[in-house]
């Protein structure tokens, strides 16, 4: 028996010493590289020591006591009660100790809550499993998953050692940039489930719940990179989602903004492309995006994430198939809104001619982004272009009516809708409904169907967490939008500004 108990023993700590050779391990939290995470960990000794302090004097008290006080088997103790003294002198310092814990405390709290002033803001949404960074303030977008590299040793069967792969699980295709020595304010929300975002270098983490939108800030003053993970069980995929956040000195960052915005600009690969070429890059997309649930070989998990292999609607209709990996079903999302056009077509194709299907077909990336929103409006926008053309031209002031379209109240709204669409509905949503108390709806808003003059100064110089547009658009830009916001999204205001009448009032 006692030959067994060494044996099991033994086995632990073998196991425990192996644990602990392959992983590093600290007594203490990190500093981390903001303020706010110093006050954080100062917080946390000052309480340490005041803790260390009252269990050195509590069991020091007790072990005298135990030891001065000892008698015999028998013995009869003293009776004493109602010391008054001794019952004020226990209660006035447990008091003081709660103060003094309490002022550096509440201090620290309502500096983790403060994200007035700051420089820009940052929307994160969690997604089952990656995150979406929107950049309020310039527009940019992006969705951020876990490396290629990681995503492949973490297979089953893959037979690569992670400790092979660079910062395993903790790497990322995009990271979120941000320029040091600026108060960045975040605001977290959820498309899907919770979701928790977390860097232990900034000293605090935030809950991404669906419906709702959190707020932290962050001002890193020295470059370099971070790196965290989602600390909310979010699902089968929870581990495989971390956060990288790297921090630029500015004009690095400037030039991270303009290469960005420069690539964003150029949108999707929209030529046509060989069947080959459609499977073989649809391969990389489906490993990256699709595998984690319905497997790389596309079995699925039955009874959760139905098999890619023979189903009829990857057999299918295949404009049907594309309906739902652009706008999602059930547990799926919408990739319509993570993937772009040419990424979108090559992994349709490739779940139709592999995976065990042999549909035999392909769709090109034009059909695709004619599907999205944005495709869907610049078709609309060439067809109104073509009727136009073929309408003949009236025979006077052909000048007047050449202007006419780039100042009139239907150009200005749907030049409006399109400015919206990339710079407002991620707060106030498509339907202009907003996320109410933090997002306020547009439709019926007071301040939408009030004064223009004072709807155009609040969008100008920005209130609460609303950034100022007056910096960031064109005149052309906010006219459109400040029409479109008045004449649609329930509204029916009917009037209209503008570039000109803009540009004199965002100098």
């Amino acid at each position: 028996m006692n030959k067994t108990k060494q044996l099991f023993a033994g086995t632990i700590l073998t196991a425990i010493g192996q644990e602990l050779a392959q992983a590093d391990y600290t007594l203490n939290l990190t500093e981390g590289v903001t303020k706010i995470s110093h006050d954080v960990y100062d917080l946390h000794m000052l309480i340490l020591w005041i803790c260390v302090f009252i269990g050195l004097g509590v069991f020091g008290t007790m072990f005298y006591s135990i030891l001065h006080h000892r008698k015999d088997k028998g013995h009869q103790a003293a009776q004493f009660h109602e010391n008054t003294t001794i019952e004020i002198i226990w209660t006035i310092i447990p008091t003081v100790i709660l103060i003094s814990m309490a002022i550096p405390a509440t201090k620290t709290m309502l500096d983790l809550g403060d994200v007035q002033d700051s420089d820009m803001s940052v929307k994160v949404t969690g997604w089952q499993w990656k995150w979406e960074y929107e950049y309020l303030d310039n527009g940019i977008k992006f969705f951020s998953s876990l490396d290629e590299e990681s995503n492949k040793a973490r297979q089953l069967g893959s037979d690569i050692d992670p400790r092979t792969v660079p910062n395993y699980l903790l790497n990322v295709d995009k990271p979120l940039v941000i320029p040091t020595k600026k108060k960045i304010r975040f605001l977290f929300t959820a498309a899907d489930v919770i979701h928790s975002w977390w860097v232990p270098a900034l000293g605090w983490k935030k809950d991404a719940n669906p419906g709702f939108v959190n707020e932290a800030w962050a001002q890193v003053d020295q470059a370099g990179t971070y790196r965290g993970q989602c600390t909310e069980l979010c699902g089968k995929d929870h581990g495989f989602m971390p956060i990288v956040v790297v921090a630029m000195d500015q004009p690095d960052y400037d030039a991270w903004v303009k290469k960005t915005k420069s690539e964003a600009a150029q949108g999707p690969d929209l030529s046509d492309k060989s069947r080959d070429e459609l499977i073989t890059a649809g391969q990389g997309v489906y490993e990256k995006n699709c595998a984690t649930c319905h497997l790389p070989t596309g079995e699925g998990v039955p009874g959760a994430f139905p098999a890619l292999k023979g189903s009829p609607i990857v057999t299918g209709d295949i404009n049907k198939q594309a309906e739902i990996v652009l706008n999602g079903k059930g547990a799926m999302p919408a990739f319509g809104k993570m993937l772009k056009a040419d990424e979108l077509a090559e992994v349709i194709t490739y779940t139709r001619n592999a995976l065990g299907n042999s549909v035999g077909d392909e769709i090109q990336p034009k059909a695709v982004h004619a599907m999205l929103p944005e495709g869907a409006a610049a078709v609309s926008e060439s067809d109104e272009d073509e009727e136009e053309a073929e309408e003949p031209a009236p025979a006077a002031e052909p000048k007047a009516d050449e202007s006419a379209p780039s100042s009139s109240k239907e150009a200005l709204i749907a030049k409006g809708k399109t400015v919206y669409e990339s710079r407002c509905v991620s707060c106030h949503q498509a339907g202009g409904q907003g996320l109410p108390p933090t997002f306020p709806a547009l439709t019926g808003s007071d301040v939408v169907n009030g004064d223009i003059k004072e709807q155009i100064d609040l969008m100008k110089a920005g209130k609460g967490m609303m950034p100022a547009f007056g910096g960031t658009l064109s005149p052309e830009e906010f006219a459109a939008v400040v029409t479109y916001t008045r004449n649609a999204l329930g509204n029916s205001v009917n009037d209209m500004i503008t570039p000109e009448e803009i540009e004199p009032l965002l100098q």
